[in-house]
């Protein structure tokens, strides 16, 4: 692991300890090691970027390093691969000396290994981090140009390969009757075949270079049969399952005392590797052992060995569906593993392996392949990957297999479930939602995993229905809690980031202050954070936006929309919250840049959100905000009449309200009054029914309507209603000050004109001197330098930049103001 590569490539067949003897050099290296083996289905390019991330975060929590601490500030999983990989550049350059990322079994990442910020750590181009890629043959297949380029840089089964004097000292141990020469000579220096001569004292037998059951006759006879009687019966049975915990074993062997037995195992050599993860110790088998106990047992006790395969599968079903159907495709029960996915298929879709399921699916033999339900299912995480078109062509071909078979068990239900993914028409999602609801509700409905799955999932399609603000709170909190119960972490925080964003639209907004403040630090993986992910920042743009902190709805709508999530996501949501920030702000640079991002909202109504409607409303923002008001009043106009886009609704009669027509505002707002629950809404409808009778000069009439708006708006420092207001409401809110109002300050507040200028507004003197430095070719030394400070003061000034111009780094920090 020389320094002078900053990849290294550990490459060779199974048997050559390569995973022992990168651990056995972490163990011995000085510096700082973050581990990150990879499953086997982990083949998704953005996965394994946001792993790679959380490697590094768990290594920055568990050491508390101060020069680490910048790890902990950003979720990978909610950006995209080049915002991430500059991040966490930025992140490390305070490190005094590298840090190591080992990346363990990457050759299950196929050709992913080299995408995404993966693929970009892998370049070797952020100067702090060395990465360790330890793998079979594949390795060199997907990384055959780092390969050519630094042949150095590559470890091969020669050099991991023993020689004679490793070999003699193996055998001086264990006082063996044969030479090292004569051990070397039959196992050809191969790691495995070494270590078995060394634990059985029996001689090889040309181990290595005859047929695969010439070795597996040896570790049976002379490994196993070695053992003690305790030791040899728990191996041949736990050996089956490659990696396991304590409870796993005891669920196969039977055995009460299987966590002592798997550490004698480890103390003993027994090819057995211990690793501590957050929620215990984790044991992992060596490949070669394993595979060669279950050849051994199929062959002495076929089963046997299928009983321990559904004893592993049964004992994994509701921890991991994925895991459990793989060990029942073992025991020869294709059966058992297609109900086990059926039964927890939702809360894969929704968590981080809709890719793993797809996979999974597409691999099982017909006629399950062709199962509609199973097709069904495929559908829903293709259209979480990303892969619309193709989601509605396996829902037809389901819906096609379904015709032409008798009733299937299940796929009503199923369908059901799918169409909250599928369906565009509001009236048809409206209809699921129910359906779905009633499932959940049944008494022998569903277990506690699936339950916080379809919570989660219901409140999603409330969250795109929007009908019901209180239930959509509701669903998403309880998804939360049973997450939490359920050990589903992911899901979970997924769950408190969808909260805070309900919390915001409801006109919560200290509710979702306090859900947004569990957030930090924490990272969201896999498909669902590309198709729903940035819940959390727009939450955060919601809120600053109705608080009439334009600058900070900016900066969090940005770090949204360069999430990389959907567009038809909250990163779409977030664009329509940037027109209407910037528009508020009167900045123009902001309004350009907002209206290039506003093209980018789809123009038709795709998953039951009227995504035209909110294209339209943030241009009539913007045109407003440019003198244009003829263009905003027609789109005003045009959606009068609504009575289900609550917050649209909101803007777009405040358009019509500062234009003069106020009463046309409180009719507009009047037919929304089924969302009066709203704070936001309520506080607008208030404050444009007193405009409208302070016109007509009923004047204390006018004062009580407002002195209710400013009961509920103080409580949540909702300030845009009044800040935002035209010239007569305003003339009313002066004279609401005069007569006196237990609110004073608040109105105040939202009375004072904010300092114009737009994002840059939001910096301190000293952030600006800095961040006109940055706009320069200085490095951060010439620049600490020329102010005469530390560099480590430039780095807290360019930090705090960095968060208020919701940027991820120097470059994007300049191109926003060029």
């Amino acid at each position: 692991m020389t320094a002078s590569h900053p990849t290294t490539m550990v490459i060779a067949p199974s048997g050559y300890g390569k995973t022992s003897a990168v651990a056995e050099w972490a163990a011995t290296h000085d510096g700082q090691i973050a581990w990150l083996t990879l499953g086997p289905f982990d083949a998704d390019g953005k996965n394994l970027g946001a792993s790679a991330a959380l490697a590094l975060q768990s290594l920055a929590r568990s050491t508390g390093r101060p020069d680490l601490a910048e790890l902990l500030s950003f979720d990978a999983a909610e950006l995209t691969p080049a915002a991430a990989f500059d991040l966490l550049t930025e992140a490390l350059v305070d490190v005094s000396e590298p840090i190591h990322l080992v990346i363990d079994d990457a050759h299950r990442a196929e050709d992913e290994l080299s995408t995404g910020l993966l693929g970009a750590l892998l370049e070797g181009t952020c100067d702090a981090l060395r990465v360790v890629v330890v793998g079979t043959s594949y390795v060199e297949i997907a990384l055959s140009r780092l390969v050519l380029q630094t042949p150095g840089a590559v470890i091969r089964s020669r050099e991991l390969a023993f020689d004679v004097r490793e070999v003699e000292g193996l055998r001086a141990e264990q006082q063996h009757p044969f030479t090292a020469e004569a051990i070397l000579e039959q196992t050809g220096g191969w790691p495995i075949a070494v270590r078995a001569v060394q634990m059985a004292g029996a001689r090889p037998d040309h181990v290595t270079h005859s047929p695969d059951s010439v070795l597996r006759r040896y570790i049976d006879v002379h490994v196993l049969g070695a053992l003690p009687d305790d030791i040899e019966r728990f191996v041949r049975v736990a050996a089956l399952c490659s990696t396991l915990t304590p409870e796993l074993a005891q669920s196969i062997t039977g055995e009460s005392d299987a966590g002592e037995l798997l550490e004698r195992c480890v103390q003993m050599g027994l090819f057995l590797d211990r690793f501590e993860t957050a929620t215990g110790s984790l044991y992992r088998w060596h490949d070669v052992l394993s595979h060669q106990c279950e050849r051994i047992l199929e062959q002495r006790d076929p089963e046997l060995r299928r009983q321990i395969l559904r004893a592993a599968a049964v004992h994994l079903s509701e921890e991991d569906p994925l895991a459990s159907a793989r060990y029942w495709i073992r025991a020869g029960d294709t059966d058992a593993a297609v109900r086990t996915i059926l039964s927890g298929w939702t809360r894969l879709v929704v968590g981080s392996e809709a890719g793993s399921l797809d996979r999974w699916c597409a691999s099982v033999p017909h006629p399950y392949a062709d199962d509609p339900r199973i097709l069904m299912i495929r559908a829903c995480a293709q259209d979480v990957i990303g892969h619309h078109d193709v989601a509605m062509m396996l829902a037809a071909r389901a819906d096609g297999r379904a015709s032409e078979q008798e009733e299937i068990p299940g796929f009503a239900d199923l369908k059901a479930r799918a169409r909250l993914f599928l369906v565009d028409d509001r009236a048809e999602l409206a209809e699921a939602i129910t359906t779905v609801r009633a499932q959940l509700e049944a008494p022998d409905g569903v277990d506690l995993g699936d339950r916080a799955a379809l919570q989660y999932l219901l409140g999603w399609s409330e969250l795109r229905h929007r009908t019901s603000p209180g239930l959509m709170v509701q669903l998403f909190a309880t998804a939360a809690s049973d997450a939490t119960a359920a050990g589903d972490h992911t899901l979970a925080r997924r769950s408190l980031g969808h909260l805070a964003h309900a919390l915001a639209w409801a006109g919560r907004l200290h509710e979702a202050d306090d859900v947004l403040a569990q957030r930090l630090e924490l990272i969201d993986e896999g498909s669902w954070a590309s198709y729903a992910g940035g819940s959390a920042a727009t939450a955060a743009a919601f809120s600053a936006y109705w608080r009439d902190d334009q600058s900070q709805a900016v900066a969090a709508a940005q770090r949204a929309i360069r999430s990389g999530g959907s567009a038809i996501s909250f990163p779409g949501a977030a664009r329509m919250l940037y027109a209407f920030a910037a528009a508020a702000s009167r900045d123009a640079p902001a309004c350009q840049r907002a209206a290039r991002e506003v093209q980018g909202l789809p123009t038709v109504t795709l998953q039951g959100v009227e995504w035209p409607a909110f294209r339209h409303a943030a241009f009539a923002a913007l045109n407003e905000a440019a003198g244009r008001r003829e263009l905003a009043l027609r789109i005003v106009a045009r959606y009068e009449n609504t009575t289900d886009l609550p917050l649209i609704t909101v803007v777009l009669s405040g358009i019509a309200s500062r234009a003069g027509n106020a009463r046309l505002a409180v009719e507009m707002l009047r037919r929304i009054e089924a969302y009066d629950a709203i704070s936001y809404v309520k506080v607008s409808r208030l404050l444009a029914e007193a405009v409208v009778v302070w016109r007509e000069d009923r004047r204390a009439q006018a004062r009580g309507l407002v002195e209710q708006a400013l009961e509920i708006a103080a409580p949540e420092d909702l300030r845009r209603p009044f800040a935002g207001a035209g010239l007569d409401a305003r003339q009313m809110l002066a004279a609401q000050l005069t007569w006196g109002t237990p609110h004073d300050t608040f109105l105040t507040a939202c009375l004072t004109p904010r300092e114009a200028g737009g994002p840059l507004q939001s910096l301190s003197d000293r952030e600006r001197d800095v961040f006109s430095h940055l706009r320069s070719s200085r490095t951060m030394q010439e620049i600490a330098d020329v102010m005469g400070v530390s560099i480590n003061t430039v780095k807290t000034h360019q930090r705090a930049i960095y968060r208020k111009l919701g940027v991820a780094s120097r470059r994007e920090a300049v191109r926003l103001f060029a």
